[in-house]
């Protein structure tokens, strides 16, 4: 399948931004995680019988910069010369990407919410980047297949379950004593319509209502919305007064 040079060459650009923002945003994560301003989010194993407790912990901001470093790396994989005309290798960079920063993500978003069990963690992971693998498959299917609705709709109804767990978390948090923060409630749901954002970009794709070349600029817009969030929370969390009185 042939691309037209104009529309490479604009992909590319599209690509390089993508990839430049996402660094400069993943560069301004690393910097507060160096100076040790990022909170630490806590990993706990328990057994009824009593267990080690906590015994990592994750920090915010690498987490975060390596969410928009990954984005980076595959932008900057699909801006490579003969790479951009490719539909495969480029819908499989994208789902890549997709799968592994949305699994960071939520898994970065449970945390915040209080889960800290690593088994329930470590689900929420799983779950989150195999949602998107289902997406791929159903790329890959024939043309016509492609908009058939049921593969998307089981992959979205498998992806939808890491977010129900972190609704549970915060819902039951605004009983307990120590509820998670406002910026945190606020953001989690930000989070979450731009991960719906997503899954909607790739159905109108699926269903020829979308082309891919704007799709990928639909996709940096989104995952740039996504790093601006997650600078919000390091740096709310971090310190508070930067962002709230």
């Amino acid at each position: 399948m042939s691309v037209p040079r104009v529309s490479m060459e604009d992909s590319r650009i599209v690509h390089g931004v993508g990839a430049g923002a996402s660094l400069v945003i993943a560069l301004a994560l690393v910097t507060v995680a160096l100076a040790q301003a990022s909170p630490l989010l806590p990993v706990a194993l328990t057994f009824r019988l009593g267990g080690p407790g906590v015994f990592a912990s994750v920090d915010l901001a690498l987490a975060a910069a390596v969410v928009m470093i990954v984005a980076a790396l595959a932008r900057l994989a699909i801006a490579l010369p003969g790479v951009g005309g490719r539909r495969v290798t480029v819908v499989g960079a994208r789902m890549l990407e997709l799968s592994q920063t949305s699994a960071i993500t939520v898994f970065l978003v449970a945390q915040l919410n209080g889960v800290v069990e690593a088994g329930t963690l470590i689900l929420v992971y799983a779950i989150a980047a195999s949602a998107i693998g289902v997406l791929w498959m159903h790329s890959r299917a024939p043309q016509p297949a492609q908009r058939s609705a049921w593969p998307y709709s089981l992959g979205a109804a498998v992806a939808v379950v890491p977010w129900g767990i972190v609704a549970l978390y915060q819902i039951a948090g605004l009983l307990s004593p120590t509820p998670a923060p406002a910026l945190v409630r606020v953001l989690t749901i930000v989070l979450l319509v731009l991960a719906a954002a997503a899954w909607a970009v790739e159905r109108l794709v699926h269903r020829g209502q979308l082309d891919r070349a704007r799709a990928e600029l639909a996709h940096v817009i989104i995952q740039v919305g996504t790093g601006i969030a997650l600078v919000l929370l390091v740096v709310g969390l971090a310190r508070p007064s930067a962002l709230l009185p």
